[in-house]
C-alpha cells in the first residue's frame, strides 16, 4: 500500500484536450485580427469605418493575445474620449 504526502495531489493531473484545436483557433483569431487591421488601415483613405475595423480586429487579436488586449483597451479610451470631446463641442453649437 503505497501512502501519499502532503505535498502529493489527490488525483492525478487532468489532461489537457483540444490543443490542435486551440492551435487553430489562434491561428484564425491571429488571421482575421491581422486581416481586420489591414482592411481598417486602407479604410482610413478609402471609403469605410477604418478606425471601427482597425477597433475590432485589436479586440479579436485582444481575445488570444495579452498585449493586444492592452492595445485595444487604450485605444478605446482614447476613442471614447475623443468621441466626448466631440458631442461636447456639438452640444455648445445647438440652440437651446
Amino acid at each position: 500500500m503505497t501512502h501519499r504526502t502532503e505535498t502529493e495531489p489527490d488525483s492525478a493531473p487532468i489532461p489537457r484536450r483540444g490543443g490542435p484545436v486551440r492551435l487553430l483557433r489562434k491561428i484564425a483569431v491571429t488571421v482575421v485580427g491581422f486581416a481586420l487591421i489591414v482592411a481598417g488601415v486602407a479604410m482610413l483613405v478609402l471609403p469605410g469605418p477604418g478606425i471601427v475595423a482597425i477597433l475590432a480586429g485589436l479586440g479579436l487579436l485582444g481575445t488570444e493575445f495579452p498585449r493586444a488586449r492592452r492595445i485595444s483597451e487604450r485605444l478605446n479610451g482614447y476613442a471614447r474620449a475623443a468621441w466626448h470631446q466631440v458631442r461636447k463641442r456639438m452640444g455648445r453649437g445647438r440652440a437651446v
